[in-house]
This record gives C-alpha cells, structure tokens and sequence, in this order.
C-alpha cells in the first residue's frame, strides 16, 4: 500500500465525522507524522510503498481516529507559532486564536529596551505554549506560568526541554492564588470561558477527549476566571503594566467592563482571524 492510498483511505474514513475537507486535513498530519515528510516532499513520495510497521501505526491510528480522539491526542503532538509541543488529554490542544494572541505581544515587545527586563506571567498554562514561545522570541525575559493541574505542568515542563527554554512553572490556583509580593511587566491568560450552555454547541471530540477544568465555566458565573485574574493583576502588575486575554467571543463587552470595573484602562478588544471579539489588552 502507498502513501497516497493510505492518505485516500483515513479521508474517506473520517469524512463522515468531520466533513471532507477537515479530513483530508487530520490525514496529512498523520501522513507527515509517520511518514517524517513534508507537503512538498510528499508530492515525490505518495506513491512509495509503506512498509510493514507503518502500517501498523497507521492501523492504530485510524483506529483511534475513528473512536474520536483527537488527532493530536493520536499523535501526541501538535504545531504551535512553528513550533511542536507535546499534547495529551490533560492538557488543552493549543488553538490559532491563541497563537494570535501570542503574536499581538510579541508585535507589542519587538523592540524591547535591553536594560528593561521583561517579567512575565502566563496564569492556566496548560501545555505551556504561550510562555514557551513568548521565551523563544523574548529571550532576555523572566518568564513563569502557573497552572492548578499538576499533569498539566508535567507536560509544560516536557514542552519547555523539548523548546530549549526555561520557564520557572508553579502549581497555583488562580481562585484562590498564593500571598506572595510577585511583580509582574506583563500577565497574560486563557483561562476556561466556554459556558456549560454552550457546551452542547461544541464537537464531541472536545467534550469528549479535552480537559473540562480547563474548558467550562458555570452559566450563572461566565467570567469567574476573568474575575480572579483582574484582582491578581491589579496587585502584581508593575505600574503600567500590561494584561493580555483571550475570551469568549460572545462576552467582549461584558469582560471589558469588567476590567474598567477592576481599575484598568486604554482597554483594546481585537476580533481574531474570524471576526469574533477574541482578544483584551490592557493596562494599569
């Protein structure tokens, strides 16, 4: 059997699940995963007969592919800002919304001054792909992250070896955070905002398979998280300092309020690639 026919048969398995085109898209990255090819490598090599063993991982694959799991979770990996963190059911699969949010504060601190040390912190790190590719881009910055999952951090960890970066990672509850007199030049989150009544508006292979501590909020209680984060940031951020969030889409102009609530201004809120309100910068 072939690269390409392996590529038609995974298509033509899943398109019933996630329609033609997303599946197409789930065969290549298993086809690039196994096969260690790229797009355009794999114009010359689709018609290259599989081995044995590769065959028996694409077997296993597809087998979980047809379950639901995420291809992700199938592989272990995921891209993110051109980089490869590894993923796993106790951690979020990182999304592009928030790699638009990465780049928006990477954008902000091009030119950032040397005798300037940025500190940052990233509240509900999950994977660690947000402190990890900021310290990949911002070298010279200090950089932490705290999550309440300590699996979640074990994969952080992984990802920041695995990224040649050091991250300092705390085990730390953001409802009910640690006394400490941590400052901070930048705080940055995307902490759970979906509401449980959206829930049943999302792909079972989310509900199924991701984190919901990481995921879900109470419909009585939406922005319990941005809540916590206001407060936390109002006390850490140094004087002028920034806060940069991701957010439910349908909630920008409730967690703008909030923030002005909270003490903050020279609010901005970005729509992302979609145009859906995504994104808050803002400063004390």
């Amino acid at each position: 059997m072939t690269i390409a026919s392996i590529a038609k048969i995974i298509s033509e398995d899943l398109t019933g699940t996630y329609g033609a085109e997303e599946a197409s898209s789930i065969a290549w990255l298993a086809i690039g995963f196994v096969c260690k090819i790229n797009r355009t490598e794999y114009l010359n090599a689709k018609h290259r007969d599989l081995c044995e063993q590769e065959l028996l991982i694409f077997q296993k694959i597809l087998l979980d592919l047809k379950k639901g799991i995420p291809v992700q979770y199938v592989l272990g990996e995921t891209e993110f800002y051109g980089s490869v963190f590894k993923v796993n059911p106790s951690v979020l699969i990182p999304r592009p919304e928030t790699e638009e949010l990465v780049d928006w504060i990477l954008k902000d601190f091009k030119q950032q001054e040397k005798n300037n040390i940025l500190k940052i912190l990233d509240i509900g790190t999950g994977s660690g792909c947000i402190p990890i590719t900021l310290k990949k881009y911002l070298p010279d910055a200090e950089i932490s992250a705290i999550d309440i999952s300590s699996h979640a951090l074990t994969t952080a960890e992984e990802n920041a070896i695995l990224n040649n970066t050091e991250i300092n990672f705390m085990l730390e509850d953001i409802l009910s955070p640690e006394s400490s007199a941590r400052q901070y030049s930048v705080i940055v989150s995307n902490p759970p905002y979906v509401t449980l009544g959206e829930k049943e508006n999302m792909h079972t292979n989310v509900i199924d398979y991701e984190p919901h501590l990481a995921l879900f909020v109470p419909d009585k209680d939406p922005l319990i998280f941005y809540n916590a984060i206001a407060q936390y940031a109002f006390v850490h951020l140094q004087p002028g300092g920034l806060l940069y969030l991701e957010i439910n889409e349908n909630l920008g102009s409730e967690t703008v309020k909030l923030l002005q609530n909270s003490g903050f201004r020279n609010l901005e809120l970005r729509k992302d690639l979609r145009d859906k309100d995504r994104m808050i910068k803002a400063s004390l």
